[in-house]
C-alpha cells in the first residue's frame, strides 16, 4: 500500500518534478524495486541497533530467542555485544523530512513544515534518496513528505568530470566567495545552470556575476550622484511630463516582472537570471540610462526630477526582483538608496526580505501613465537605427570616441520629439545631430534606414575617400585569401574524414567568420564607390 502511494503521488502528478522527465526515471525505478539491504560493513555510520547475547551459548540458526538477540538502541546490559556493522547511509537519511522535527512526536514545528513546499537535490540520488523520503513519509507520517522535487545539474570541470574529493577538481567556495564576492558566486553560477542540465564549471562565470554585481552598485551610485536635497528620493511621477523613454522602461519593467515571476514558478531560475541580465544591463543600463543623460543635465528641473523619479521606481523595484538572487548587495542597497524609509517594518522597512514582491503594472497603471505598445514600437525602432548608426564608423575606421556629424532624414510628415533627437546624439556620441529632411548626401555617403527615418554619416574631413577604399580593397584581398585557404581544408577528404569532431567544427565556424568579414568589408566599400 505504502509503495503503490510512493510511486502514484509522482505518477498522478501529486508530486511535480522539475524538470518533468525525471518522473519517468523516478517510474522506472519504482517498477523494478529489488529488497533493500540495510546493513554496509563500514567503519563509519550509524551502528545497527541489534545486540547478541555471546555469553548465551550458541544461537541457534534463524533464532529469535530473546535470549540470544535484542533490537534496541541502548546496551541491554553484560554479556551483549552490538553487531559492528552499521545502518545504510539512507536508511537513516529516508526519515530526514519528520526526524529532523521532533518526531515521533506530534510537535508544533513537524507540524507546520510537514509535508513541507519543496526538496531540492541531484538527480543521481532519485531512488536512493527521493524515493525512500516518500516511501517513509507514507509509512510513518501517512502522507507525502514535498510537494515538489526541483534536481539541480551537476556542475562538471572542463573535461566534463564530476566534481569530487577524490580527483580533487572541484574549487574551494570560500576561496571564489573571498575572491568575487558570496552574491557573484550565487548569480554566476545560476545564470550558467539550466533547468535540470549538467554545468561545465569556469571562473569566468563568477567573475561574470562579479562584475554584475559592481554594474548594479554603480547604477545605484550614479543615481545618488546625480542627485540632491530638491530631488528627493522616490518622487512623485508626473505623467505629462514622461518621455517616450520614460514610458519605454516602464513598459520593460513590466515585462520583466512578468516574465520573472513565470520563470520562478516553473523552476526556471537560469532562465530568470537571464531576463534579469537582459533588463537590467541591456535595456536600463545601456539604453535608459544613457538615454536620460541628457534630461538630468538639462536646464528644466522639472523634467529632471520626473526622470530621477522614474528611476527610482524602476531601481526599488528591480532591488527586489534581484534579491532572491543576490540578497547581500540587494540588502545594503536597499537601505543605502533609502528605499525602506516610508516602508513599515514588515513590509520592506526592516529588511527587503519583507518587501512586497513586484506584481505587473496593471491597466490603471497603463491608463494613468499613457502607456502602450506604440512606445515600445518607437523606442525599439529608435534604438535599432542608434545601433545601425554606431556601425557606420566602421565605414570610415573611425574611433568610438570621436565626435562626428550625422544628419537624420526623417520618415513622413510628423516632427521627431527633441527629447529622441537628443538621445539619439547622446547614444551615438555625436558632436550634432542636424534635421534634414531634403538632404542630399553626396556620394558615397553612408547610411542607415529605420522606419523613423535615414541616418547619414557625412565622410567630407573626416577621411581619405580614395585611401579608406585602398585600405578596404587590402583587408579583402586578404580575407579572401583566407576564406581560400579555410575552404581548401575542408574540401580536402584527407582533412575532413581524419581530424577530430572539434577540429572540423572549429574550421567551419572561421569560414563562416571570415565569410561575414567580407560581406561587412565589401558592404563598406561598396558605399564609398557609390
Amino acid at each position: 500500500m505504502v509503495f503503490e502511494k510512493s510511486r502514484a503521488v509522482v505518477a498522478k502528478g501529486g508530486m511535480k518534478f522539475h524538470p518533468e522527465r525525471w518522473a519517468k526515471v523516478y517510474d522506472h525505478w519504482m517498477g523494478g524495486i529489488q529488497d533493500w539491504c540495510i546493513s554496509r560493513q563500514l567503519w563509519w555510520g550509524h551502528r545497527v541497533p541489534v545486540w547478541y547475547n555471546t555469553a548465551a551459548g550458541e544461537m541457534p540458526s534463524g533464532s529469535s530467542d530473546p535470549r540470544f538477540v535484542r533490537c534496541q538502541i541502548e546496551s541491554p546490559g553484560e554479556g551483549w555485544e552490538q553487531d559492528p556493522d552499521v545502518l545504510d547511509t539512507w536508511f537513516s537519511s529516508w526519515l530526514w523530512p519528520f526526524a529532523t522535527m521532533g518526531w515521533p512526536e506530534q510537535t508544533e514545528t513537524l507540524k507546520k513544515f510537514y509535508p513541507t513546499t519543496d526538496l531540492v537535490t541531484g538527480p543521481d540520488i532519485i531512488f536512493f534518496w527521493v524515493a525512500r523520503m516518500i516511501m517513509a513519509g507514507y509509512e510513518f507520517m501517512g502522507d507525502m513528505p514535498f510537494k515538489n522535487v526541483y534536481f539541480t545539474g551537476i556542475i562538471r570541470d572542463k573535461q566534463g568530470r564530476k566534481m569530487s574529493k577524490s580527483l580533487g577538481n572541484s574549487p574551494d567556495p570560500l576561496d571564489l566567495i573571498a575572491k568575487f564576492g558570496a552574491d557573484a558566486l550565487r548569480f554566476g553560477v545560476m545564470r550558467s545552470a539550466p533547468l535540470g542540465q549538467d554545468v561545465l564549471y569556469d571562473e569566468q562565470q563568477v567573475e561574470l556575476g562579479r562584475n554584475f554585481c559592481n554594474k548594479l552598485w554603480n547604477a545605484c551610485r550614479f543615481r545618488q550622484m546625480v542627485g540632491s536635497a530638491e530631488f528627493p528620493i522616490e518622487g512623485e511621477i508626473d505623467p505629462k511630463l514622461l518621455s517616450s523613454d520614460d514610458k519605454w522602461i516602464l513598459l520593460k519593467l513590466d515585462q520583466a516582472i512578468t516574465e520573472l515571476t513565470d520563470a520562478l514558478a516553473k523552476y526556471k531560475f537560469n532562465e530568470a537570471a537571464q531576463i534579469l541580465y537582459r533588463f537590467f544591463w541591456g535595456e536600463y543600463c545601456d539604453w535608459y540610462l544613457e538615454a536620460s543623460k541628457s534630461a538630468i543635465s538639462g536646464n528644466e528641473p522639472a523634467v529632471k526630477a520626473n526622470t530621477l523619479a522614474v528611476i527610482d521606481f524602476v531601481l526599488s523595484n528591480m532591488l527586489r526582483l534581484f534579491h532572491p538572487f543576490m540578497p547581500f548587495i540587494t540588502e545594503e542597497l536597499w537601505h543605502g538608496m533609502g528605499y525602506h524609509e516610508e516602508l513599515p517594518a514588515e513590509q520592506g522597512g526592516g529588511t527587503i526580505m519583507f518587501a512586497h514582491w513586484p506584481k505587473p503594472l496593471g491597466q490603471e497603471f497603463y491608463n494613468h501613465y499613457g502607456l502602450d505598445d506604440s512606445c515600445l514600437k518607437v523606442v525599439d525602432s529608435r534604438n535599432q537605427l542608434i545601433s545601425q548608426g554606431r556601425n557606420l564608423r566602421q565605414f570610415g575606421n573611425i574611433p568610438a570616441s570621436k565626435k562626428v556629424k550625422f544628419v537624420f532624414a526623417p520618415a513622413g510628415d510628423l516632427p521627431l520629439p527633441a527629447h529622441d533627437l537628443a538621445a539619439i546624439r547622446q547614444l551615438l556620441n555625436a558632436e550634432t545631430v542636424e534635421l534634414g529632411r531634403d538632404y542630399q548626401p553626396p556620394k558615397g555617403t553612408p547610411s542607415v534606414h529605420s522606419d523613423l527615418g535615414t541616418l547619414y554619416l557625412p565622410l567630407a574631413g573626416l577621411i581619405d575617400v580614395e585611401a579608406e577604399k585602398a585600405r578596404l580593397t587590402k583587408e579583402l584581398a586578404k580575407n579572401q585569401a583566407e576564406i581560400e585557404k579555410v575552404e581548401q581544408k575542408l574540401n580536402n577528404p584527407a582533412f575532413a574524414e581524419k581530424v577530430p569532431p572539434a577540429v572540423l567544427e572549429e574550421h567551419k565556424q572561421r569560414l563562416v567568420d571570415w565569410q561575414s568579414k567580407r560581406a561587412q568589408l565589401q558592404s563598406a566599400l561598396d558605399s564609398l564607390q557609390g
